[in-house]
């Protein structure tokens, strides 16, 4: 069955969807990228803000959950027409799918005409599970406090849980390895993380139970696993501030490939999925 060619971004609260799409778009905007604008996109309501504010030097503010706005890119990737598909939904939107178990129409729309899924995961958010090889309980809620909270199931449960809906939604069984819709999981805020580690090496740290249940429904080819840092570092000092709006913000940012090695180009990402 042939693959479409259009690319669904699928990310939780903070984890970083906006910030990409905006220096995805900004770099393809300015020929910064082999990637370029087959033409405008109807509607760029979307990013408008987060764009005003990473060009100010700010970051981009969390989308308001009840926020369905639909952010189609269409862009020609070496002669190929693609839409990237940016839905900028409340990121909240995505743990209710775990919660309550139900997919609305709008959610059914863009799983079912997308064969191909970028999860988006921020690894240094993810609260640690408990590490029999720690002896010291105190130690371990020392760990714990340092995490995020997050209620009800675990951040493991919670996205193997979000995928079996998603597959479900695309009438998917899993009886035979899974080469459509391909999976792109993309661990965001690389910077945070401060490892020379490969990203799969990461998710298998910081998320085991999740790569081992992509790795059994997944074909091997339609499996890939990779960094990103699509702001570079924080702007949270006047320093880091100044420097964004001097140096502008399509000037920083990286992607770290399957092997380790890091891109400056965070656009290489789609090229990469559409291969």
């Amino acid at each position: 069955m042939p693959v479409n060619d259009s690319i669904l971004i699928i990310g939780p609260p903070d984890s970083g969807k906006t910030t990409f799409i905006v220096q995805f778009f900004t770099r393809v905007k300015k020929r910064k990228s082999s990637i370029t604008l087959f033409k405008m996109p109807e509607n760029i309501k979307a990013i408008t803000d987060a764009e005003k504010r990473l060009a100010s030097g700010e970051e981009p503010k969390t989308t308001p959950a009840s926020e369905n706005v639909e952010l189609v890119l269409p862009v020609n990737v070496d002669g190929r027409i693609i839409d990237l598909i940016c839905p900028d939904y409340g990121g909240e939107q995505v743990n209710t799918l775990t919660q309550l178990m139900e997919v609305d129409n709008n959610w059914e729309k863009l799983v079912d005409s997308s064969d191909r899924w970028m999860l988006f995961i921020r690894p240094a958010k993810i609260i640690p599970g408990y590490d029999l090889s720690i002896s010291c309980y105190e130690e371990i809620e020392k760990i714990k406090s340092r995490a995020f909270k997050s209620p009800g199931l675990s951040d493991q449960s919670k996205f193997i849980e979000l995928l079996q809906i998603l597959l479900h939604t695309k009438h998917k069984g899993v009886k035979r390895p899974v080469s459509v819709p391909r999976l792109f999981i993309v661990l965001t805020c690389w910077d945070e993380l401060k490892t020379e580690k490969k990203p799969i090496q990461v998710l298998q740290e910081k998320l085991p139970m999740l790569l081992h249940f992509v790795e059994t429904i997944w074909a091997k080819e339609a499996l890939e696993v990779f960094g990103l840092s699509a702001q570079e570092f924080p702007l949270n000092t006047q320093e880091a501030k100044d420097k964004y709006q001097n140096e502008l913000p399509e000037n920083f940012g990286y992607m770290i490939d399957q092997e380790g090695v890091k891109d400056k180009d965070i656009t290489n990402l789609v090229n990469m999925a559409l291969q």
